[in-house]
């Protein structure tokens, strides 16, 4: 008797214990699918608010020719934006490219000398240890893949001599090879003979001012000129916009231009006729630049067409990039704030403090909010680990009654 009530207790239990844990998946199974519909996870975002047009750039610029009219391969001395004194070599022209290619090869060769001699120097190998040489050879590694990856093309050559230079002293310091005398005669050789075939520059340019250089040149710049930008109209910004190379005859022996200074202005035609942001500082970025720049927006003249104004900006920063530029898309940015996004339905207020419900395993926890902008549809509130406020990837209740009531 005893034995048959046992079972009975035993079979409850049993059934008991199964039934709760149908009751917990099947809760866990209720709130993964309607507990994901009124919740949202915390993440990083950017907001930023920006006007983008398309703008020509202005600036007081002269033009370099060469004196030159025969045939020849010219060579330029100096890179595009580059600052060049008066009467300084802008370029030189040889009868043929051989004679380019020839001196571009004894640079090279230079280079490779000196580090095979560095190398073997004993002041530099006795003194190196093996593992650490290895260790920086590694680490060059490493950059010179990044450098790749990101299109660095002269970051890419620094470092393969780093690298290279590098791998010779490992060599030295681990008894791989005795010395590189062998190498260095080879290439000393190489140089001699093609020192010996050098000729002399037919024609030289040089620059007919102090300024900044840059090798690209449009036809504009005798008519665009910081002094008159004021006076273009909207037709004429929209005509050098579309036709941003407008060079001819006169300027088939141009090499180049200087520009006196950093300072260049930009001119656009833009569908934004407040002037709220008139004097403002903003940042400054063009479609095919990594680089940033901060320009003043010095006025924005309504043009009588609509919405349309002509927007003017100056700035003093220059690089290779937007000296070569007549023409490009750009953006001005007025806000770019980073926080933890939290949608404006999910806020509430405890003990007046702003704040959004999160869940917590299957309870709600109030978390303030450090607002440091505010959308239209949601608020960013600070990225802090401050457990009081919402963290990265807390789970943001969006209507807590409902939550509650569920």
């Amino acid at each position: 008797m005893k034995l048959k009530y046992r079972r009975i207790r035993d079979a409850l239990l049993m059934a008991l214990i199964v039934l709760c844990v149908f009751s917990l998946l099947a809760s866990q199974i209720y709130l993964s699918v309607h507990g994901s519909e009124n919740t949202q996870d915390a993440v990083l975002y950017t907001c930023k608010e920006s006007l983008g047009f398309t703008g020509v750039f202005v600036r007081d610029e002269t033009v370099i020719y060469s004196a030159h009219s025969g045939s020849g391969v010219m060579d330029y001395a100096v890179s595009d934006g580059s600052k060049l004194s008066k009467d300084s070599t802008v370029a030189r022209i040889f009868d043929s490219y051989t004679q380019i290619y020839n001196r571009y090869r004894i640079e090279r060769l230079n280079e490779e000398l000196e580090n095979l001699e560095r190398a073997q120097d004993h002041g530099t190998t006795d003194y190196a240890q093996p593992e650490f040489i290895d260790n920086q050879i590694s680490a060059s590694y490493k950059n010179l893949l990044l450098n790749l990856t990101e299109g660095s093309l002269d970051d890419v050559y620094d470092e393969s001599l780093e690298m290279l230079k590098l791998m010779n002293i490992y060599n030295i310091a681990a008894n791989i090879e005795s010395d590189y005398n062998a190498r260095i005669q080879s290439l000393s050789s190489e140089r001699d003979l093609l020192n010996a075939a050098l000729k002399e520059p037919i024609a030289t340019v040089t620059s007919v001012d102090t300024g900044y250089f840059t090798s690209e040149v449009d036809g504009y710049e005798s008519s665009l000129r910081l002094e008159n930008i004021e006076e273009l109209t909207a037709e004429e910004i929209k005509e050098i916009i579309a036709n941003p190379d407008k060079r001819n005859e006169s300027q088939k022996n141009a090499v180049g231009k200087v520009f006196k200074s950093y300072e260049w202005k930009m001119i656009g035609v833009i569908d934004v006729a407040d002037r709220f942001f008139v004097h403002e500082t903003l940042k400054f970025s063009i479609d095919s630049s990594e680089n940033d720049h901060t320009v003043t927006v010095d006025s924005i003249t309504p043009t009588g067409n609509g919405n349309e104004a002509i927007i003017i900006i100056s700035c003093d920063e220059l690089d290779s990039e937007l000296a070569s530029r007549r023409v490009a898309d750009v953006e001005l940015t007025f806000v770019e704030q980073t926080g933890i996004r939290a949608p404006r339905t999910a806020i509430r207020f405890l003990d007046g403090e702003k704040g959004v419900y999160v869940m917590v395993g299957e309870r709600l926890e109030f978390k303030k909010l450090k607002v440091i902008y505010e959308g239209d549809d949601y608020v960013l509130s600070e990225n802090t680990s401050d457990d009081e406020y919402l963290n990265l990837y807390d789970r943001i209740v969006i209507d807590p009654i409902s939550s509650v009531e569920t």
